[in-house]
């Protein structure tokens, strides 16, 4: 019955009980009425024998008993043919007469029968057995008397129980007639209980399953419905319920109608995802770079957005957080340019759902792209005319004695110089951006690219009285790099380092691999000025110089931005950590 209604356990419920409450008295009674027969039956024998006691003195007193039996024949003759059975016994236990016997010879000596042994002892004596000779049941009544002129000293009377039986059928009958109505009035009306309670209960789940319909009233239970008033307190708290879910289902439909008029608002495209990689909603501008995510709810992201980025950047969501948004680039069907960031939303350290922002990039990629091309335009077209004027600068100081002329050549040479150094980073960075020059990616140690770096900035440091001190915690080990490209990005840390820190201090570089990432960590920390947190950021940007910050020589303000699109090569990332003095970390892959 597991799965059984509530109301037909309560009609079972109610059969059991009317049928265990009409069964135990009908037993009782049943059983009551057999004994009720039996004591009926046995004070009926008693009667026989005191008639025939009054019967067979009055008969004795007159004559009229003949024979060893000391029955008078009129009696032999009445009781011939009935069914009650009447026996005389001795004093001896012997058997003098028995109306159910032709020969009372070949009968047993009474003496110790039940009820002639209680009859000689205590004067009468009666019991119920079953009789050997006649293999019946009988109800057997005895009683000791004084009969004068006669031999009778016991006077016995035996009734079959069969009558016994037959009177308690017939009241049995009219009971359990009697108990059938009963039952079948109990069970129909338990029946008719359990069905009005049911649809009572009916009536309270549809008002509940109606609670969530804004503005329903139906979600209201009344009390006329209920099956009794102990649903009262459930029907006032199921009600009170609904108005407060009323009132919770319009404040969240009206943050839902606000928050879907922002998204639809907004020029970015929006996916939202749940735990399961399932897509939850879309706003308008993603319907329009994408006509198929218009009625995506519940399918994959992959079946309306051809991107495998997309799609893999979701799955992997759903392994571990990542502690930053994912970001890719990607074009759509009709040839724009998006970049997307995909955000998690994390509770209780699980996933709950993902959030993909696509930002069309199609015309700041194509500016991105001119700008370039004209940087790298300017850059090559710069390289010849101060080529000429560094080389007519140098000619002319050869020529050139007097002091104030030589004063404007040196600063005609030593700009130029600036300009040609910015010119060649600017070059360098432009190559690197659109990815004209291949990076040479194997497998090389650590310490190698540390020394190559050293080797190139060893002059700078010596000038400056500076040492490099070289630190391998867990020894050397391999990673996956550009050895030229790593070591300027080293070379380029190390001379900034040495452009800012205290002249006679040490630069460190240190290098340890992290095989929860799979990435090796590269640090070069000086303890120059240091650059303030919130520059930090803005210290990888092109032509971005924090020397009113920090001090000390003047930059091109490029050598940062080349580390940063050189490290992204390579599939790492760089930043300025927290720290004494200024340290620079950046990551590459581990081999």
């Amino acid at each position: 019955m597991k799965n059984t209604t509530f109301s037909i356990k309560i009609f079972f419920c109610f059969c059991v009980v009317i049928l265990f409450s009409v069964l135990v008295p009908c037993g009782y009674f049943l059983h009551s009425i057999k004994e009720e027969s039996i004591d009926l039956t046995r004070e009926e024998a008693f009667r026989e024998v005191s008639f025939l006691q009054t019967y067979i003195q009055e008969e004795a007193a007159k004559g009229n008993v003949e024979g060893a039996s000391g029955l008078p024949e009129t009696l032999k003759h009445f009781y011939s043919g009935s069914k009650h059975r009447v026996t005389l016994i001795h004093s001896d236990g012997s058997v003098l007469y028995d109306s159910f016997a032709e020969n009372v010879s070949e009968l047993e000596n009474h003496r110790y029968h039940e009820e002639v042994a209680l009859a000689f002892n205590q004067g009468e004596g009666a019991s119920v057995r079953h009789s050997a000779s006649l293999n019946t049941l009988f109800v057997y009544a005895a009683r000791r008397v004084d009969i004068p002129g006669t031999p009778i000293n016991i006077i016995r009377v035996a009734a079959p129980l069969s009558l016994v039986e037959a009177h308690a059928a017939d009241r049995s009958r009219a009971l359990l007639a009697g108990a059938v109505a009963a039952l079948i009035f109990a069970v129909g009306f338990a029946a008719f209980m359990s069905m009005r309670f049911r649809r009572s209960l009916q009536l309270m789940i549809s008002s509940v399953e109606n609670l969530a319909t804004p503005g329903s009233r139906s979600g209201r239970i009344s009390l006329r419905t209920l099956p009794g008033d102990e649903f009262a307190p459930l029907a006032a708290a199921v009600n009170s319920m609904a108005q407060r879910m009323e009132v919770q289902v319009n404040h969240i439909l009206t943050q839902k109608a606000q928050l879907d008029a922002v998204l639809n608002s907004i020029a970015e495209g929006v996916l939202v995802v749940d735990h399961e990689g399932c897509i939850r909603s879309v706003n308008a501008t993603l319907v329009r770079l994408f006509p198929r995510a218009a009625h995506a709810e519940g399918v994959q992201p992959v079946e309306v957005i051809p991107s495998p980025e997309l799609q893999k950047g979701i799955e992997a969501l759903k392994c571990s957080v990542p502690e930053k948004p994912v970001q890719f680039e990607m074009d759509n069907m009709s040839g724009r340019k998006l970049q997307v960031l995909i955000c998690p939303i994390v509770g209780e350290s699980k996933l709950l759902m993902a959030v993909a922002v696509f930002h069309d990039i199609t015309e700041m990629s194509a500016l991105m792209d001119m700008r370039r091309d004209f940087v790298a335009n300017v850059s090559h077209e710069l390289r010849t005319p101060l080529t000429a004027i560094m080389g007519y600068a140098e000619s002319l100081k050869r020529y050139v004695s007097e002091p104030r002329a030589l004063h404007f050549l040196e600063v005609i040479d030593r700009n130029s110089q600036y300009m040609a150094t910015m010119v060649k980073d600017l070059l360098q960075l432009s190559s690197i951006e659109n990815g004209s020059i291949p990076m040479d990616i194997k497998p090389i140690s650590a310490s190698m690219a540390i020394h190559g770096g050293m080797d190139l900035c060893r002059t700078s440091a010596e000038a400056r009285k500076l040492e490099f001190c070289e630190e391998l915690p867990q020894g050397d080990f391999s990673i996956n790099a550009d050895a030229e490209y790593l070591t300027r990005v080293i070379r380029n840390l190390l001379e900034n380092a040495c452009r800012y820190a205290p002249e006679g201090s040490r630069i460190i570089l240190s290098a340890e691999p992290d095989k929860e990432s799979g990435m090796a960590v590269f640090r070069v920390a000086d303890s120059g000025p240091g650059i303030p947190p919130e520059l930090r950021v803005r210290v990888f940007e092109r032509f971005y110089r924090v020397e009113k910050h920090r001090g000390g020589q003047v930059s091109t303000g490029l050598g940062l931005a080349i580390c940063k699109h050189i490290v992204e090569r390579h599939g790492g990332c760089i930043g300025v950590e927290d720290g004494p003095g200024c340290i620079m970390r950046f990551t590459v892959p581990l081999a």
